[in-house]
């Protein structure tokens, strides 16, 4: 019996059995089609996500700000004594309160962003840039106008700066001595037709950090019970009063313990205390020339922002990265502790760990979109694993029914079973027949679930962009979300043919052990 014939005589058996073979199919169709959209599905929404987060640059970005935890072998251990009949649940519980209270009041031994330190990270290998975040409110003086604000810096490539710009032009380098300015300030100081803002370009603006003077007089205010406003002549008056209270300390009637304690909040006592008092610089100045007029973000913008932070994007001016840098550490408290925080921008996603490690390794702190990523990747393995499973176990029930199929074949089949041994057919022979006809009814529901799969791929990919806008409110490219390979294809066809003609082995192993006499005996 040739093997063409057999698959002849296989596709004959299938028609004539049209009803039981369609609900065979059934199965077979669905579990592949699940199969199929499991798998293609996978690596393209994997892939939409990370195309995503690296448009923004978002994705090679490393968030590093200051680390105010403190190694536990570092406390002294009669600080973490716990003591009392406790038990061990409830013990480790206070000792991890008592850790928190020790770091909270030696918060002064933090690891900062310093300038050693963000040296030190600039030298990286695969660092671009670091971008320390100015987190301090200044006076910003133009003319007569004054108003205070918050400002930050910007890379001079940032692309969705140059689209918000108004008027003028985005810096050229990193440390020019410029300044871009918010409509919002420009507005502020009666600058608001288009002519004006131009007339604002090339105008000096002054940035003042006013040293503590807010701060004393806020303190002193409460202590009298309400909020007294003082004007700038005001607090330089009050800041020169301080100054010269050192010299005075001995000569209050002020006891020992009070005149101690004087002397420990102003260090800076002179040698002498007849030599006058030089006030110290309570005001870091410096002035910029404005380059540009930028526009506030609009609200969809803020949702679905991919280059400026929601802290610059909304910041009343901005300067070049080295500028803002040079001028914060002039200020006492940046110089000695450093930076808050800081953003480190790396060449290639790839590299992200290793440099999160070496950040790490200085004792700061960092984070980054990549441990975000992962773990929607990770997500998407594991519904892709279940599905998976759930497809191959419909295929599994499949496979029992086509078993149950040839089974209630094979007897039906007995007489013609035994005419073809009468007419020389061996065992082997009839058994393969039979696996041909199992293997001929997954490749049929495998290739009925390829091209249904292909007919409905373009309304399930509408709706897997449509759920995944809505999650991450982010535009995604609908092109490739999901993908039909052709490794995947062969996959899905060949494991529908695996299934269904291992279903088939112990019916066709039955029918090949008939005995010819008895078989031609069947009615």
């Amino acid at each position: 019996m040739k093997f063409s014939d057999m698959v002849s005589m296989s596709l004959l058996a299938i028609r004539r059995q049209k009803t039981r073979m369609v609900l065979s199919l059934v199965g077979v169709v669905i579990g592949s089609l699940m199969l199929l959209f499991a798998l293609a599905s996978r690596s393209g929404v994997q892939e939409a996500v990370m195309r995503v987060f690296s448009m923004s640059k978002q994705l090679r970005q490393i968030h590093v700000s200051q680390n105010w935890s403190t190694d536990e072998k570092a406390i002294p251990e009669e600080d973490l004594k716990v003591e009392g009949d406790l038990d061990e649940a409830r013990r480790a519980r206070i000792r991890r309160m008592l850790i928190r209270h020790w770091q909270f009041e030696h918060r002064s031994e933090s690891v900062g962003l310093t300038r050693e330190r963000i040296n030190k990270i600039e030298a990286f290998a695969h660092v671009e840039t670091v971008h320390p975040r100015m987190s301090s409110y200044v006076s910003m003086i133009q003319g007569e106008q004054e108003m205070k604000g918050m400002g930050d810096s910007v890379a001079v490539n940032e692309k969705v700066l140059q689209d918000r710009m108004l008027v003028g032009k985005v810096f050229e380098s990193d440390n020019e001595p410029a300044i871009l300015l918010n409509e919002f300030v420009a507005w502020k100081w009666g600058y608001i037709s288009e002519a004006q803002l131009r007339a604002l370009i090339g105008t000096k603006v002054r940035i003042e950090f006013r040293q503590g003077a807010e701060g004393v007089a806020y303190s002193l205010s409460q202590r009298s019970g309400g909020e007294v406003e003082f004007d700038k002549e005001e607090l330089t008056a009050l800041n020169s009063a301080l100054d010269r209270i050192p010299t005075l300390i001995d000569q209050l009637d002020f006891s020992e313990e009070e005149r101690a304690a004087l002397k420990k909040a102003f260090q800076s006592t002179p040698a002498e205390p007849s030599q006058p008092v030089e006030p110290q610089e309570r005001i870091i100045a410096e002035e910029f020339t404005v380059v540009g007029i930028y526009r506030c973000p609009t609200e969809s913008e803020v949702n679905d922002e991919v280059g400026l932070d929601s802290a610059n994007g909304m910041a009343d001016f901005l300067l070049p990265i080295k500028t803002a840098t040079q001028f914060a550490l002039r200020i006492p408290h940046i110089e000695k502790e450093g930076f808050y925080q800081a953003t480190v921008q790396v060449d290639h996603e790839s590299n992200l760990k290793a440099v999160s490690k070496q950040i790490r390794d200085l004792g700061l702190r960092e984070y980054s979109l990549i441990s975000l990523v992962e773990f929607i990747q990770e997500q998407v393995r594991q519904v892709t694993l279940i599905v998976s499973l759930v497809a191959i176990f419909a295929l599994v029930i499949s496979a029992v029914g086509i078993a149950n199929t040839m089974v209630m074949s094979v007897v039906e089949r007995t007489r013609e079973i035994g005419i073809m041994k009468a007419l020389g057919a061996r065992e082997g022979q009839i058994q393969l027949l039979f696996l041909i006809e199992g293997a001929l009814i997954g490749l049929i529901g495998g290739l009925c679930a390829v091209v249904i799969g292909l007919v409905i791929k373009i309304p399930i990919e509408m709706m897997t962009v449509s759920i995944m806008e809505n999650q991450f409110n982010k535009t995604f490219a609908q092109e490739n979300m999901i993908q039909f390979p052709l490794w995947l294809l062969a996959v899905v066809l060949g494991f529908s043919t695996f299934v269904t003609t291992l279903a088939t082995i112990l019916p066709a192993r039955r029918a090949a052990r008939i005995d010819p006499i008895t078989a031609l005996r069947h009615d």
